[in-house]
């Protein structure tokens, strides 16, 4: 009798234990939406419900790769530039990001947010012929969204279709996350799911939504992201002319002389070690045939089934390294024109820094953004934000 006390005293304690903590968690999610909005911690582009607790009416759902997590703690990333504003990136992505996950994390959170519009950073890097590589979609899958685009009623079959084609061939890599993505689709798309599907759905789901809210909340205050506002919000529009002016003058100060106008820090340390292996490495360098301008296809066909208006960032390359390297300056052209034909094709608007190749300080280093970029990048952001595009 006491064994058997003492076990229901701990099954209740545990309970207890559990309820008190998912209490908890949802209480800590809701941080104060500017530092969750440029956040970068890899645990928060795949947790949805913590997005979805964040989101204001100036929130524009924004989506790249790792230059989020370049010059992070420059005053030039967005989340120094906007963090005491009303406007809102809330950044979503990071490395082995590419289009197709951000097409499925679009279809899971565009029905709701206010704002319809969405921002994509296109890296030129994602255009590889292979486009986006098995393993790196496999890294960055998320169930819950994947389950959210199947619920959404408002894509069309034939985009549906896709995202679930090209998943699954993805996810070949990973036998047991394909498995469960079969499992869904005869769940919520087929409708062909035996009892035990759905039985193993609601556990698995279940265990999957305690499990994304307590880890979002341990990076939450491990990164000390903040739970209050430090002050009210204003519409007042950042000073940009003196914020690009000291992205040069920031620039000028951390580079000591490398051909490549990168931060100094960065070349001696990741550059000039190879250098001499690098040059001419490229020459059969080309961008102009991937997979990925279909998945890029599919994020528009998404925003045209939402009715999101879309921005395209089109990123360039570090002339000067590329130039080093061999990559020829024919097919960096022959990649922006295709880009350029896309959005046009879509209707969707375009912020073109092509011509920006060759300025000083735009790079971090051969691909990431840097102190002028970002600088660069925010106002024209700003400025579609507020409805105006760049001249």
């Amino acid at each position: 009798m006491k064994r058997l006390l003492a076990f229901f005293l701990a099954l209740l304690l545990a309970l207890t234990s559990a309820v008190g903590l998912h209490f908890l968690a949802e209480s800590r999610i809701h941080v104060d939406s500017n530092a969750f909005a440029s956040w970068s911690g890899d645990g928060k582009f795949q947790a949805r419900e913590a997005i979805l607790q964040n989101l204001t009416e100036d929130t524009i759902l924004t989506f790249g790769s790792s230059e989020f997590q370049h010059g992070v703690k420059t005053p030039y990333h967005p989340a120094k530039v906007f963090q005491n504003t009303k406007f809102q990136m809330m950044l979503i992505g990071a490395g082995f990001y590419q289009s197709l996950s951000h097409a499925i994390t679009l279809a899971s959170l565009g029905d709701e947010v206010q704002k319809k519009e969405a921002i994509l950073f296109l890296s030129p890097q994602w255009f590889r012929k292979s486009g986006v590589q098995p393993e790196a979609f496999a890294s960055r899958f998320s169930d819950s969204h994947y389950i959210a685009m199947l619920k959404n009623k408002h894509l069309s079959p034939k985009v549906k279709d896709y995202m679930i084609r090209r998943s699954q061939e993805l996810l070949s890599v990973d036998p047991s996350m394909q498995n469960r993505i079969a499992q869904y689709n005869r769940i919520l798309y087929t409708g062909d799911a035996s009892l035990f599907d759905r039985v193993n759905y609601r556990i698995f789901t279940r265990f999957m939504e305690e499990k994304e809210l307590q880890t979002t909340m341990m990076q939450l205050i491990k990164d000390r992201i903040v739970r209050k506002s430090s002050g009210s919000k204003t519409s007042d529009t950042p000073d940009f002319v003196s914020l690009i002016d000291q992205s040069i003058k920031d620039g000028d100060k951390h580079n000591q002389g490398n051909p490549f106008y990168m931060d100094d820090n960065v070349y001696k340390r990741l550059i000039r070690p190879s250098l001499k292996k690098k040059k001419n490495q490229s020459v059969n360098g080309s961008y102009s045939t991937s997979q990925e301008y279909e998945d890029l296809s599919c994020f528009l066909d998404v925003c045209e089934d939402l009715g999101i208006r879309p921005m395209l960032v089109m990123l360039p390359v570090n002339g000067y390294w590329y130039d080093y390297t061999g990559f020829p300056k024919e097919a960096r052209a022959d990649y922006y024109k295709k880009i350029r034909t896309i959005a046009k094709k879509y209707h969707a608007s375009l912020l073109d820094y092509s011509d920006q190749e060759y300025t000083k300080y735009f790079f971090e280093d051969g691909v990431h953004i840097g102190k002028k970029g970002w600088a660069v990048i925010n106002e024209d952001l700003y400025h579609f934000y507020q409805g105006h595009e760049k001249e």
